[in-house]
Formats: structure tokens, C-alpha cells, sequence
């Protein structure tokens, strides 16, 4: 396991989120980091790479695969409520310390918003 200092970004047609100079954990293909209070774990398997986001409210799964639909659930943990999401999955780059995932997002089958995230690292 590796100490990290991660940069991500996600843009939405409505809002983009900036986190710089993140002390972050990279052990095999998973990195972990938190983006305020959310636990981000990000995996790369082969071309595809898993995403999930959770606190103590929420628990998000995202899959991504180049030119991929996917479905994963978004669970509202207080309420016991599962949400279908979709994933489909327009570009995927990945390279020695940079990801680049570019999506549309669907909730219970409508769509929901255009997204692009990147992650950038570097050793501690």
C-alpha cells in the first residue's frame, strides 16, 4: 500500500466539484480517498473500472466500460431505498496516474446528466 496525493474533478452540465493536493491510500489497482465526508474507492479492472461513493446517508456504485451500458444501484441507507443506475459509458482513459471517464448517468431508466470525472496522482 502507498501513500498518494490524488486531484479530481467532476463536471455536470449543472456544477463542477475540485478537490486538489487529496492525501490518498493505492494499494494494487484501487485507490481510496475522501471527498469531504464521502469515501471515494476507485478500481481499475481491465478497461473497466468500478466507483463507489458512501457515507453514512448513501451508498453509490458506478461501473464504467468504454461504450457500455452498466447498471448499478444508489442505496439510500436510512430510508432502505435501492435506485437503479445506469452507466452508459461514452469514453474511458487510463494511463500510468490519470483516469478519464466520460458518462451519462440514468435513474430508474431516464437520464439524469451528462458527467466527465478525472483523476490525477502522483507518490506522496
Amino acid at each position: 500500500m502507498s501513500k498518494i496525493i490524488v486531484n479530481h474533478e467532476v463536471i455536470s452540465s449543472e456544477d463542477k466539484s475540485l478537490l486538489n493536493e487529496i492525501k490518498a491510500l493505492k494499494k494494487d489497482d484501487e485507490i481510496t480517498y475522501f471527498d469531504n465526508d464521502v469515501k471515494v474507492s476507485l478500481k481499475v479492472l481491465n478497461n473497466r473500472i468500478l466507483l463507489t461513493r458512501e457515507n453514512d446517508e448513501f451508498k453509490i456504485n458506478l461501473e464504467f466500460e468504454e461504450n457500455k451500458n452498466l447498471v448499478t444501484d444508489y442505496v439510500i441507507k436510512d430510508l432502505g431505498l435501492k435506485v437503479k443506475l445506469e452507466t452508459k459509458t461514452k469514453k474511458v482513459v487510463i494511463k500510468d496516474e490519470s483516469i478519464y471517464v466520460s458518462y451519462d448517468l440514468f435513474m430508474n431508466g431516464s437520464f439524469s446528466d451528462s458527467f466527465t470525472y478525472k483523476l490525477e496522482w502522483r507518490d506522496l
